[in-house]
């Protein structure tokens, strides 16, 4: 398979992969030293996406990089395990081929080495009631699935499931029971801003939050010590865009923990949405934290700027958790866009071929 790349750029790409090999092989053998992160009660996180995740568990570098952050001392990671299918197995999600290799579980690889690490480790569900326009599940699926008044299916370009039909809340029942039963070792669920119902379906407010009380009376029922985390954006976004009464929710005893996403370009910016991001009231019940955005994958925020973002959050008495990891640590961040965009490309034609070869035998 060609790409439009330099011959020299052609060299780099190949040598960087010949040194994801030899990474494999040197941590296989001399792992990274344990570490435990400084005590202290603020969440200092991190979100690690799907792609991320996959990519460190198949490079067998998710040791190396729990201990960098650890190092930094951060305590928190939430891996993303539900982007197009679960990232793990799992008897009632269809899994998420195009990411997660064949006989690999990178949420496993996760919780292992982040015991290592002093990391408490989160399986973050990304998408939520959400699905991708061509997904097969939605195509099993399809009276799960919600409508506006005039017919429309998709809203921010994805499928919606709905929150009404009885199946929808056992599936979402049994995701979550499993995952708390098949991996005792996991400190947390995190639910984000798509586990709500964009309002051109509707105000679906109500049901969600008897579907959220449903899903942590039974997580709780087989892990009373796992933490269900919430990453929403300020009450009143949530709540007029995507029936999301998270406030509520606290309030009732439905969750242990939130993440305010407050992605902003500027640090006054952050000032100005701190008044109105409901992390005053929630603090009175339960940790809470900044969610700070580090900036894309191929264009990442200053390091400048994203420091004064976390030192603002900590002075108002809140934790902070980055998204995520690929824009912020990774070694990918002081490539070229054009390097990123090359690389990816590449790892991705790689991923299709050994496919095609588990395929053939």
């Amino acid at each position: 398979m060609k790409f439009p790349l330099t011959k020299k750029f052609n060299k780099f790409i190949i040598w960087t992969l010949i040194g994801v090999v030899v990474l494999v092989g040197v941590n296989t053998i001399i792992p990274a030293p344990r570490h435990t992160p400084k005590t202290t009660n603020k969440i200092q996180g991190i979100w690690l996406t799907h792609v991320g995740n996959n990519f460190l568990s198949y490079t067998g570098q998710t040791d190396n990089v729990f201990h960098q952050l650890s190092g930094l001392n951060f305590n928190r990671i939430y891996v993303d395990v539900y982007n197009g299918g679960t990232t793990y197995p799992s008897n009632y999600s269809l899994k998420n081929n195009w990411i997660t290799l064949p006989f690999t579980d990178p949420l496993k690889a996760a919780i292992k080495e982040g015991e290592r690490q002093g990391l408490k480790i989160y399986a973050w569900y990304e998408h939520g009631m959400m699905l991708h326009l061509n997904s097969k599940f939605a195509k099993q699926h399809p009276n799960w699935l919600l409508k506006t008044s005039t017919g429309e299916k998709a809203i921010d370009q994805h499928l919606w499931l709905n929150p009404n039909h009885p199946d929808v809340q056992q599936y979402f029942i049994n995701l979550f029971t499993e995952v708390a039963k098949n991996y005792p070792n996991l400190y947390g669920i995190q639910l984000d801003d798509h586990w709500g119902i964009p309002t051109q379906f509707g105000n679906h407010a109500r049901v969600m939050t008897e579907l959220t009380r449903k899903i942590y009376q039974a997580v709780k029922k087989i892990n009373p010590n796992l933490i269900i985390s919430l990453s929403p954006n300020s009450p009143s976004f949530s709540y007029r865009k995507y029936s999301q009464n998270w406030l509520y929710w606290i309030r009732q005893g439905l969750i242990d923990e939130v993440i305010v996403q407050i992605y902003r370009k500027t640090s006054q910016e952050v000032i100005n949405t701190l008044r109105s991001s409901g992390l005053r009231e929630a603090s009175y019940y339960v940790p809470v934290a900044v969610g700070i955005y580090s900036g894309e994958f191929y264009r990442p925020k200053p390091i400048n700027e994203l420091n004064k973002q976390i030192e603002i959050a900590q002075n108002n008495g809140y934790g902070y958790s980055l998204f995520c990891w690929e824009s912020t640590y990774s070694p990918f961040r002081r490539l070229k866009p054009e390097h990123k965009e090359a690389f990816v490309k590449t790892y991705l034609s790689i991923k299709k071929l050994f496919f095609n070869l588990i395929n053939f035998l």
